[in-house]
């Protein structure tokens, strides 16, 4: 398969130097201290006789449910990319390989450096441009975070009632509607800060550096992606396939908790484990998220009433059963990948 590397387009050898470089930093070995850190104090306030209790009494059936549902969750990201990459030509199959992969890296790699996996697999596999994928990244993402904080702020208006908390509900909207904003604004914050890199290079007289002119090249790319795509256009598939994705993905997180026997109803659930969401979805996270995701999980489920205890094991036990979910899909997807021959 030819890929694309026309003017302004990253080869697979740069994004894989790139990754390399944010993996192997100081930074990373900071994060890697820190997430042990939080991992040891929350082992060490877990209760060992309770803990052995809640593994014992654990549900095989319910935790098999709960991949399953990673599973759906996996086709709804991948159907996500589909409809946005209609006009690539691009099949579902591919698709699904491509979001497994970058699903699985991005759970294992630190600081979000797995989120370079799609857009290395999405021109290895699909021919897509660099920055074809990199706008689809942030277009994805921005539509995560208005999924999330809709269903945050229904969430916390249904499950207090009148004893809602304004500041929480204020959070929530605000982060909603800062959301939105960005998605109808994305082509303008693109296009100035291509202005401001170009008023820099001018300032700075680095117009003929070949090092600048390269990065220049590249920005220039991905603008005119960002100005070509018709955000009104794709709203009614990114908001069907958000939340489709949402839903299952909150739908395993209840039976993730219940798998467990911890009881936990499903309004509570998704509050509890928002925590969790915007604490992974933070470049702060070491090899695979371990602490500070059941850091922010702990810290979410708390807030609506669960014990300790409770908070901190099913933070451990959801995890486990993600990372175990998204490997399996991941080498699914490994083994059509060599039997289609993609690469």
């Amino acid at each position: 398969m030819e890929l694309n590397n026309g003017p302004g387009n990253v080869n697979e050898n740069e994004i894989i130097t790139e990754r390399k470089k944010r993996i192997f930093s100081l930074k990373t070995l900071v994060f890697f201290i820190l997430s042990a850190f939080i991992a040891g104090v929350l082992i060490y306030n877990l209760e060992l006789d309770k803990t052995g209790e809640i593994l014992k009494k654990a549900d095989p059936s319910l935790m098999a449910a709960a991949c399953l549902i990673y599973f759906l969750s996996n086709f709804f990201k991948a159907l996500r990319f589909f409809l946005l990459l209609r006009q690539e030509d691009m099949g579902l199959v591919k698709i699904y390989i491509i979001t497994s992969f970058h699903n699985f890296f991005n759970m294992i790699l630190p600081a979000r450096t797995g989120e370079l996996t799609f857009v290395f697999y999405l021109k290895k596999i699909g021919g897509a441009s660099v920055s074809r994928g990199l706008h689809l990244l942030v277009v994805t993402r921005v539509f995560d975070f208005i999924t999330i904080s809709a269903v945050f702020v229904c969430a916390i208006i249904l499950y207090y009632g009148a004893g809602i908390s304004i500041l929480m509900l204020s959070l929530g909207i605000f982060f909603l509607v800062m959301s939105i904003i960005m998605l109808f604004n994305l082509k303008r914050f693109m296009i100035l800060f291509r202005n401001i890199f170009s008023a820099m290079v001018s300032a700075f007289n680095l117009s003929e550096n070949t090092f600048v002119k390269k990065i220049s090249l590249k920005i220039d790319s991905l603008a005119g992606e960002f100005s070509d795509f018709e955000t009104m256009r794709h709203i009614p598939g990114l908001a069907f396939s958000s939340i489709l994705t949402w839903m299952a993905l909150y739908s395993m997180f209840h039976v993730a908790i219940l798998s467990l026997g911890i009881e936990m109803d499903f309004l509570g659930s998704v509050l509890g484990s928002t925590g969790g969401v915007l604490t992974n979805v933070l470049p702060i996270n070491s090899f695979g998220s371990f602490g500070t995701l059941e850091a922010g999980w702990a810290g979410g489920f708390l807030l609506v009433g669960m014990s300790r205890q409770d908070a901190i094991i099913s933070g451990f036990g959801y995890h486990a059963l993600s990372f175990i979910a998204s490997g399996i899909v991941a080498l699914i997807s490994y083994a059509i990948f060599k039997i289609k021959k993609y690469n």
